[in-house]
């Protein structure tokens, strides 16, 4: 049988944002006997236009997608230009290793409008994975749109997206099994009960709400942890004066990350700009873990969350979530149950590469 093969393309793909762990998830958990996968990626470069910065490669990520049988392209871009609709690459390589002749589908991860270099890209059929909502772009060879929850899709097709190009498919995680192990007897904190948050490290996307309410409940037997995030919630947890908070340093590692969750007793989630379909909240309910989170300008979280938890409107509401899950027995078991169900009804990573591989052979089967 004939191998399908497949290009990912994704500017900074390597680094372990949100939109760029889905896409390497993709490309490694394809059953290699059915695909050949090319990922190309680049490293973060400047911005014109944007003061922004996008996070770097991630070494430990470039090696999960060539254990798991994908070639690995790296091409390079001095800059990324915002002030052009189409977000133009400066100075790149790129088309000295791609040739779309050479596949099947192209596989993106974009954020809805024409974008670069997919708007060069007019013969190959492509799959879009879309990661912000509010823009459309009816484009003749996106012959799927992948929407990664509901609130998303309904924003999309309001925007002028083609209802028949829509489909629902939540974010792919690859859960490790690192068995019991967590950090509380590390920390001195066997007895306590936990909250925690992990993040990337990113400004923007800083949200004070979780620890202002957990400054409100803390006692001898809580404690706050932190896996990556802004600077700025160590600096928010010095102000408050928080006594049993702990910081952990970023990491792509899945270990690290599970090994944190696995010292949870809730995951106290909080951004500034809301969800769309949080990896961050996947992994937690990959542990059975309740979540809180609060009201933003994206609620994907509310979906998400469903009744394994509580999404409020500010920190005073937040820290009353908090001791109902500190001290409601019934109703912190029921949201841990609905928690684990919930990722193994729609989350987890099987479920999910299944809905990949029947879009990709339907695709792929309409190249002229």
């Amino acid at each position: 049988m004939k191998k399908i093969k497949i290009a990912f393309i994704k500017f900074g793909g390597m680094a372990i944002g949100g939109t760029e762990k889905v896409l390497q998830t993709i490309a490694a958990e394809l059953p290699k006997d059915e695909f050949e996968v090319d990922y190309f990626y680049c490293d973060s470069a400047p911005y014109i236009g944007s003061d922004f910065k996008h996070i770097d490669t991630d070494p430990s990520r470039v090696e999960y997608v060539k254990e798991h049988g994908v070639n690995a392209v790296k091409f390079n871009v001095e800059f990324k230009d915002v002030t052009k609709a189409t977000h133009d690459w400066v100075n790149t390589d790129f088309w000295e290793h791609f040739n779309e002749d050479n596949y099947d589908v192209i596989q993106t991860g974009r954020s809805g409008h024409p974008e670069y270099p997919f708007n060069m890209i007019n013969k190959t059929p492509i799959v879009d994975s879309i990661h912000l909502s509010g823009m459309a772009e009816n484009k003749a060879n996106s012959l799927k749109t992948v929407l990664i929850s509901n609130e998303q899709r309904d924003r999309w097709i309001a925007s002028g997206g083609p209802v028949d190009r829509a489909v629902t498919i939540p974010n792919p995680l690859r859960i490790p099994d690192v068995g019991d192990v967590n950090y509380r007897e590390e920390f001195g904190w066997q007895d306590k009960f936990i909250f925690g948050l992990h993040q990337r490290r990113d400004n923007h996307i800083f949200s004070p709400i979780p620890l202002e309410a957990y400054d409100e409940i803390e006692t001898d037997d809580t404690a706050f942890l932190l896996l990556g995030g802004s600077e700025n919630y160590q600096k928010q947890a010095k102000d408050l004066g928080l006594k049993n908070f702990k910081h952990l340093p970023t990491t792509g590692e899945l270990e690290p990350i599970h090994k944190f969750l696995n010292t949870l007793n809730v995951y106290a989630h909080g951004r500034a700009d809301g969800e769309q379909c949080s990896c961050a909240i996947i992994e937690a309910m990959s542990h059975g873990l309740p979540v809180i989170s609060h009201t933003a300008p994206s609620m994907g979280q509310l979906e998400q969350i469903a009744d394994a938890g509580e999404v409020v409107e500010g920190y005073e509401d937040y820290a009353e979530v908090m001791k109902k899950m500190m001290y409601n027995k019934n109703y912190y078991v029921n949201c841990k149950v609905n928690s684990n169900k919930r990722y193994n009804d729609v989350y987890k990573l099987e479920t999910v590469i299944k809905k990949y591989i029947e879009i990709y052979k339907e695709v792929a089967s309409k190249k002229s």
